[in-house]
């Protein structure tokens, strides 16, 4: 019988030398013979419910996004095996430890760091077409470090970590992300790494700059003048839906592009579930696009399916294909070029696009993910306020 209570868990993203441990923390637990994990970043907590415990294997599959685990129990409080990210590809596989015991995420010397590092960073990733810029938002409690990276495309969601008198060490996990981010304190300065995986490296730098910003999400995506605002698709039983049809006509329509595969885009639906809640009365619509990673047309309907039963979307999700650009400009050729999942349209009672959000600032953002929401609720409400234009 495992242990229940506070895990920690590790995946090493290189075995070969043992020295990229990624860790991250959860609760097991055991209720009327079924086992229950809380997967824990930060202030995000991610319940799994999918475990399979036999003899002295452990199996278990992640809510959201087509990943499980699958390990070998040694005694109580410890068991090993492999985590398989199917998202990205058949063999994509990391391997990974648990044991059990609370402890710090990582086990680096947790003396408290030489420079306050709370705060916002101008932050950028760099690779070999330039770089990617970001704000590093963090928060010290002694030596733990709370916070994420706010990109022009999304926010890398919620991370958890330690400071050291010289480095910064952060890492979160949900199923589809395995992040873990390096760096060195020097004064007002970091140097990092950013670990994604097993396969993707990137080199970062930050530097103290408050004020620093990012280009404004409404004005990276651009519609294409030649093409009207229209597409036809089906939903998860076949059913052909299209912007024309009478269920949106006369009312304000939020149009989501997004993936089941993408955490940002859970983040958009968990958000535009609320505010469909609340305005649908008042004349709001919304309907979801979903670009999907399967190859195989039923593998993406069954993962748009589980999607929407699980978080308990109210609207459509339409299916547009793979999540590749040709597919993309296929289906919804009035985008100039779709700069990242969640893309979010909000079309007004006249037909006419008024607004366009790239990406989100969620909820691991803290006070920005308030401020986005903020926007994006009084963007919906000015628009009902219009009158139908029939």
């Amino acid at each position: 019988m495992l242990a229940t209570g506070a895990w920690r868990m590790v995946l090493d993203l290189d075995s070969t030398s043992a020295e990229l441990a990624l860790p991250f923390e959860f609760d097991l637990q055991r209720s009327r013979d079924r086992w229950h994990i809380t997967i824990h970043n930060r202030d995000e907590a991610i319940p799994v419910d999918s475990i399979a415990v036999r003899g002295d294997s452990i199996r278990f599959r992640m809510p959201f996004f087509d990943s499980e685990f699958r390990g070998t129990i040694h005694d109580s409080t410890y068991f090993q095996g492999r985590w398989y990210n199917f998202l990205k590809g058949p063999d994509y596989s990391i391997p990974f430890t648990a044991r059990f015991g609370e402890g710090p995420r990582f086990t680096k010397s947790a003396a408290p760091p030489s420079v306050d590092i709370s705060g916002d960073w101008e932050v950028h990733f760099l690779d070999d077409d330039g770089n990617e810029p970001a704000i590093g938002i963090f928060a010290v409690d002694g030596a733990r470090v709370r916070g994420s990276f706010a990109t022009e495309t999304g926010d890398l969601r919620f991370l958890d970590g330690t400071a050291t008198t010289d480095s910064l060490f952060l890492s979160t996990f949900n199923g589809f992300q395995a992040y873990l981010f390096r760096a060195a304190l020097r004064n007002d300065s970091l140097i990092g790494e950013f670990r994604s995986g097993h396969r993707w490296k990137q080199s970062w730098y930050g530097v103290r700059n408050p004020s620093f910003t990012l280009a404004n999400d409404e004005t990276l995506t651009t519609l294409d003048p030649r093409h009207p605002v229209a597409f036809s698709l089906p939903d998860t039983q076949g059913r052909i839906h299209a912007l024309t049809d009478e269920v949106y006509q006369g009312k304000a329509v939020v149009v989501e592009i997004m993936g089941t595969w993408c955490p940002n885009c859970l983040d958009q639906s968990r958000l535009m579930g609320e505010l469909y809640a609340k305005y649908q009365k008042d004349g709001l619509e919304a309907v979801a696009l979903s670009f999907e990673r399967y190859a195989d047309p039923k593998q993406a309907l069954a993962a748009i399916e589980r999607f929407r039963e699980r978080l308990g979307i109210p609207y459509e999700i339409l299916y547009g294909g793979m999540a590749q650009r040709d597919s993309v400009a296929r289906q919804l050729p009035f985008i100039s070029q779709l700069k990242g999942y969640p893309t979010t349209l909000l079309i007004a009672r006249d037909g006419t696009v008024r607004h366009i959000y790239t990406g989100i600032y969620g909820p691991g953002t803290g006070a920005r993910y308030l401020r986005f929401k903020e926007r994006l609720e009084n963007a919906i409400v000015e628009l009902l306020r219009e009158p139908s234009a029939g």
